[in-house]
């Protein structure tokens, strides 16, 4: 069987498998409706920025259910639109979207908290939708208890995997930024240059998030890819205690002592050129973040 075949029939199984529990779901909420979603946890970063990689090892916590992407139930009208906006603020929300939202989650967590013998124990939900990054507002205003872990990579590095992914996926050529999140204002910064596009998809992602964390309080983490690489258990551990998990030897014996770091390959793969165009554009925000340039 070739990669292509097996990639349609796993697109294919997860299809089903979503009609599946929407119906579970529909008919879940006129009874279990209106239950509360105790402080969800929300993956955010930009794009290739190692969330994914965060969000399977974080979902290794016994207490904790890793519901990700589902970009279909955050934005179930616009999510295949190819020019719609991805920030979302406070006033984008609705009663109707609100009790949705809660609703939703709140039934993804108990789903999967079956069968019965796992008896509700897994009681926090985590999900990674990268277009939630720069909906934090809009977060908020549905779920006031929320908690952001915010996972921060080399600018540099997430352009050349953004620019990998493209060409492996050559029908994101033709989606504005390549089908990843756009930031706030994305038609300012679309650009013929992908190098060019990349960086700046980088840098306002990034500016966004950092402009909300004063906001968060303790509500907000953030952590390097980096760091994560060489010390999942420090890293998460410290993460765990953030969202009031447990980070005994117990937890943190199911991460990996060391993840492999791959960040130096587009000192490789990239030109002068297209690396000078990079640093113009991220330098002060990689110095900021405490990156060497």
């Amino acid at each position: 069987m070739s990669e292509k075949t097996a990639e349609v029939i796993r697109a294919r199984i997860h299809a089903v498998e979503a009609a599946v529990e929407e119906a579970g779901f529909i008919l879940w909420r006129p009874f279990g409706g209106g239950q509360r979603l105790e402080r969800p946890i929300f993956m955010i970063g930009c794009p290739r920025s190692g969330t994914s990689v965060s969000c399977v090892l974080f979902g290794h916590h016994p207490d904790v259910v890793n519901f990700s992407e589902a970009g279909e139930i955050w934005d179930p009208r616009h999510f295949s639109d190819r020019e719609a906006d991805h920030h979302w603020v406070a006033a984008d929300v609705t009663p109707e979207e609100t009790a949705r939202l809660r609703d939703r989650l709140e039934f993804a967590r108990r789903i999967r908290n079956l069968p019965p013998w796992h008896g509700g124990a897994r009681k926090r939900l985590l999900n990674k939708h990268p277009r939630n990054s720069v909906r934090i507002e809009y977060l908020q205003a549905i779920f006031p208890d929320a908690l952001f872990i915010h996972v921060l990579r080399d600018g540099r590095a997430v352009v050349h995997s953004i620019l990998e992914m493209i060409e492996r996926e050559p029908e994101r050529k033709a989606v504005p930024m390549g089908a990843f999140c756009k930031p706030p204002n994305w038609r300012d910064y679309l650009r013929e240059d992908p190098v060019e596009q990349a960086a700046l998809q980088w840098r306002e992602i990034v500016r966004y998030v950092l402009s909300k964390r004063e906001g968060l309080g303790g509500h907000y983490h953030e952590y390097r890819y980096e760091d994560l690489c060489r010390d999942p258990r420090g890293v998460l551990g410290q993460a765990f205690a953030f969202a009031g998990l447990r980070a005994d030897a117990e937890v943190l014996a199911r991460l990996p002592e060391q993840l492999p770091l791959k960040n130096f390959k587009w000192r490789q793969d990239l030109d002068q050129t297209q690396i000078e165009t990079m640093e113009r554009i991220q330098s002060p925000l990689l110095r900021q973040l405490g990156y060497d340039v």
